[in-house]
């Protein structure tokens, strides 16, 4: 007799745990809806960031190209916005 069919054997016709699964059967799924919300989230989340501090650079760099600003103004008001003055 095979491993298996020793196991189906112990195990009985009603499945594991005496064909009840308790509340896990709802718990597990939950929890992998937790996970992919929480990763989805945190993407969406870094990507909002992102385009948060991008927005300005673009309009400093539209300023600089019409001309309204010079490369020393460009300059210096690029690195504030990125935290590097």
């Amino acid at each position: 007799m095979s491993n298996l069919a020793v196991l189906a054997t112990h195990v009985g016709g009603s499945g594991w745990a005496g064909g009840w699964a308790g509340p896990w059967w709802v718990i597990f799924p939950l929890l992998w809806i937790a996970v992919i919300a929480t990763v989805i989230w945190l993407v969406a989340r870094q990507r909002r960031r992102s385009s948060i501090e991008e927005r300005p650079l673009e309009i400093l760099a539209a300023r600089y190209a019409r001309g309204e600003i010079d490369s020393n103004e460009y300059r210096s008001r690029r690195d504030e916005i990125r935290g590097e003055s």
